[in-house]
């Protein structure tokens, strides 16, 4: 039987993954909620002399498993299915074209201004918005003040908002 400690570490770093690899074999996200359950109930009732190799890939082959077994319970039937030809005068939600050109526009304008920007407020701005760093710790790396960072990121997003209206 795997110890307690073993699932935990599955469980904390494979619920997401195995999730959404039940949930593209279902269908729907609450029944993979379940079914990802399920599958470390499973996982945890195993008797006690087995002992696994990997012990992650059991856990997608019980959870593949029980999609299959899912779907032989619950077969999809052609009633369910409307006929496409009642559903043409729909629109879609879906961004056309010019939605999509428009936005690769506003995205191009955008890279050149921050191309466009000088060196230090680039550099900040990018490892802020990019990099994910706070201004603690920019302001440590570059040797310069909070308060300079601050003013360069001010620089930059002025900028950019001109660039962008």
């Amino acid at each position: 039987m795997l110890s307690n400690e073993i699932i935990t570490h599955l469980y904390l770093r494979h619920i997401a993954a195995l999730r959404g690899f039940l949930a593209a074999r279902v269908g729907c996200r609450e029944t993979a909620r379940e079914l990802a359950h399920e599958s470390f109930v499973r996982l945890m009732a195993r008797p006690n002399g087995e002992s696994l190799l990997d012990p992650r890939a059991f856990l997608f082959r019980i959870a593949d498993n029980l999609a299959i077994d899912h779907w032989r319970a619950h077969p999809v039937r052609l009633e369910q299915f409307s006929d496409i030809a009642e559903h043409e005068h729909l629109a879609s939600e879906a961004p056309g074209p010019e939605r999509h050109a428009a936005a690769r526009q506003q995205l191009e304008r955008l890279r050149r201004a921050v191309e466009g920007l000088p060196p230090q407020c680039q550099r900040i701005f990018v490892r802020h918005k990019f990099d994910g760093l706070t201004q603690a710790s920019i302001a440590l790396e570059l040797g310069i003040s909070l308060n300079a960072v601050e003013k360069h990121l001010i620089r930059a997003l002025v900028r950019l908002r001109q660039c962008l209206d």
